[in-house]
């Protein structure tokens, strides 16, 4: 049987679980994409990090993410980054510029919309 203060942490999870795919459709991203899944995964990762800039994603979050979806590294970045990439062309021009905070149109990196939904979460 779960204790309080195990309810209260899984109730948090979900909050923040909740929170990512909600800004994570306002973003226009597709979640019958891997890549979505995965990318969800890395940014509740992050989020329990304090110094969440210092991380290389290949190196120190991806591996995490591989380990509890049972695949390889490389089929981690490969299918964020298709996600990613798909986003870019079904996401408005300048709302994703806006969300970015960016003053002129460059697509976005996994990184870059990772770090932007950690700002608004």
């Amino acid at each position: 049987m779960l204790t309080e203060l195990e309810k209260n942490q899984n109730e948090q999870k979900s909050d923040v679980r909740n929170k990512i795919v909600k800004e994570l459709k306002r973003l226009k991203y597709n979640f019958s994409y891997k890549g979505t899944k995965y990318l969800v995964d890395t940014i509740c990762i992050i989020n329990n990090l304090k110094e969440y800039y210092d991380y290389n994603l290949e190196k120190n979050i991806y591996p995490l993410v591989a380990k509890i979806n049972k695949t390889s590294v490389n089929n981690i970045k490969c299918n964020i980054t298709n996600a990613t990439d798909k986003m870019c062309y079904d996401c408005d021009e300048k709302f994703l510029m806006n969300y970015l905070g960016d003053y002129k149109f460059v697509k976005p990196g996994p990184k870059k919309i990772i770090i932007a939904v950690l700002r608004r979460i």
